[in-house]
């Protein structure tokens, strides 16, 4: 039988028409099939993303009909930050200072607009500094200047390792910078350094240290985490948050070469556009945190203490600015501690 080259094509057109069908049918079966996904955060990050995570699982199992789990690792930020350059194939990262993002935007894992992809340069939430002391306040601690008076025992974060610990120190050396100038407040930190009895990685390691072994007089720690700790034990506990603050915000970005890599990013980035929903803002604010959504701010606004002077990260210049100026090697924190030696 002669077959004429118009009897061809029309197979192929009606072979390929077939397919179609059948192509999208393995695009659904893909999406429909359980996912993995591995979050990677910092320490005192995991009581809060135990709540957040069923919520979004349920809502996206509704959704979808598909099914997510999680594989989660909590531990210093910076050590977090480092792992993932080291090979760990984090989906998701939450940090707690985005200096801690920027190494991985410059080794190409995440792409130089991460944060423009979600509101608030994707903080889903906030807090601020606070001081915790002991009952009764004995040693008189009120405002930052207080922590470097002599006398003083402080349990401090490591900032090598740990964003909560560079916040803090920021905090209160910021706050000398700006009312008396850079002078003071090298002498400001200088005092500080000397009054510091252990340092710690983490602040869940400097959480534990202070309250659990009552090592030292004060501790500064996230709100979020103090707020925390006082549910458990509210008058063993009492802290201040100095009227001179600075905004610490909780960046989220997915890992774009690993959920590309393993097909994730379309479940990733919903994890990740969940937290900013209302429902996900009400779990950060129950768990201490300042949600970004002011409606939900407004309705927990009562467990906040006031802040008179808040400053952001751009008032002191962005972090490459502080980092060079506080925390590189040799910069005055080392200083700061080899004279305390």
């Amino acid at each position: 039988m002669k077959v004429t080259r118009r009897a061809v094509l029309a197979l192929a057109v009606f072979g390929s028409l077939v397919a179609l069908p059948q192509l999208s049918q393995s695009k659904a079966d893909a999406q429909s099939r359980p996912v993995e996904l591995t979050l990677v955060s910092y320490a005192v990050a995991k009581p809060v993303f135990e709540k957040l995570i069923p919520e979004f699982q349920k809502e996206w199992k509704a959704k979808t009909g598909q099914t997510v789990t999680f594989k989660e690792s909590y531990g210093a930020s910076g050590a977090q930050t480092r792992a993932i350059l080291g090979g760990l194939e984090a989906d998701i990262l939450a940090q707690n200072i985005t200096s801690n993002v920027t190494p991985l935007v410059d080794k190409g894992l995440v792409r130089s607009n991460w944060n423009q992809r979600l509101p608030n340069n994707a903080s889903p939430a906030t807090t601020v500094m606070g001081i915790i002391v002991r009952p009764g306040n004995p040693k008189k601690i009120q405002t930052w200047a207080d922590l470097a008076r002599p006398g003083v025992s402080l349990v401090s974060l490591n900032p090598k390792t740990s964003g909560n610990a560079r916040w803090g120190i920021l905090a209160g050396y910021g706050s000398v910078l700006k009312a008396q100038g850079a002078n003071s407040a090298r002498t400001f930190l200088f005092n500080f350094a000397k009054n510091i009895t252990t340092q710690v990685n983490s602040g869940r390691e400097a959480t534990d240290a202070f309250v659990k072994n009552r090592v030292g007089d004060a501790l500064i720690n996230f709100e979020n985490e103090i707020i925390v700790t006082n549910d458990a034990v509210p008058r063993d506990f009492p802290y201040i948050v100095p009227s001179a603050n600075v905004r610490v915000d909780f960046p989220v970005t997915v890992i774009d070469t690993v959920v590309d890599k393993r097909g994730t990013r379309r479940v990733a980035e919903a994890f990740t556009q969940f937290l900013f929903t209302p429902k996900a803002q009400a779990i950060y604010a129950e768990a201490g945190y300042r949600p970004f959504d002011r409606q939900v701010f407004q309705r927990y606004s009562k467990q906040f203490k006031p802040v008179k002077q808040l400053r952001t990260i751009a008032d002191f210049g962005g972090w490459p600015t502080i980092d060079k100026t506080l925390y590189a090697d040799g910069a005055l924190f080392d200083q700061a501690q080899r004279a305390a030696r």
